[in-house]
């Protein structure tokens, strides 16, 4: 039996609203595996679930998984939880799995973790 690889052709974006929340939560999102590495087309009906990790190297040396493997194309994921320095760059990357079989990871892609500084105190007084 000649085994298929899923192909990933992975468009990652970074959705956010707009502003920088002080809950650092985040949306990371990709286009589903439609075919294999051979071309064929992967039918529509077979299990397809996914894997999101970040490294702070662009190659990729060491991967931290986002969450757990879902079938659902995009991760939200806290910036403070997943243990990202702001002020820094991360790289992305997916794996798909179908029939048990893995990708190969998706092109990373570079993020700049949004920094900021705190907001000044309010309410001075003096007791």
């Amino acid at each position: 039996m000649k085994w298929k690889i899923p192909f990933l052709i992975l468009f990652v974006f970074i959705v956010s609203t707009g502003f920088v929340s002080i809950s650092g939560a985040e949306t990371l999102s990709w286009n589903a595996v439609t075919t294999y590495t051979d071309g064929s087309t992967i039918p529509s009906a077979t299990s397809k679930t996914y894997r999101a990790f970040w490294s702070t190297s662009s190659s990729l040396a060491t991967l931290r998984e986002m969450g757990s493997s879902s079938s659902s194309v995009s991760r939200t994921f806290n910036v403070n939880s997943e243990g990202m320095t702001r002020g820094t760059s991360v790289y992305f990357t997916v794996r798909a799995t179908v029939n048990g079989v893995d990708s190969a990871n998706a092109t990373p892609l570079a993020w700049a973790v949004p920094s900021f500084a705190p907001s000044a105190p309010t309410n001075l007084r003096v007791n």
